[in-house]
């Protein structure tokens, strides 16, 4: 059975919404940290 070409679309458009959400929210943390790590908020990771 052959799936409607709407119902297709909306899945694509849902799909790409969840995906564009998670990679904002991954730079988002990842400046954040970069920022602290420059200005000296946290220090540099000893492991061991």
């Amino acid at each position: 059975m052959a799936m409607a070409l709407n119902a297709a679309l909306y899945i694509v458009k849902m799909a790409w919404i969840a995906l564009s959400g998670w990679i904002t929210s991954c730079l988002t943390i990842a400046d954040e940290f970069a920022t602290s790590l420059r200005s000296g908020d946290i220090g540099p990771f000893h492991v061991g």
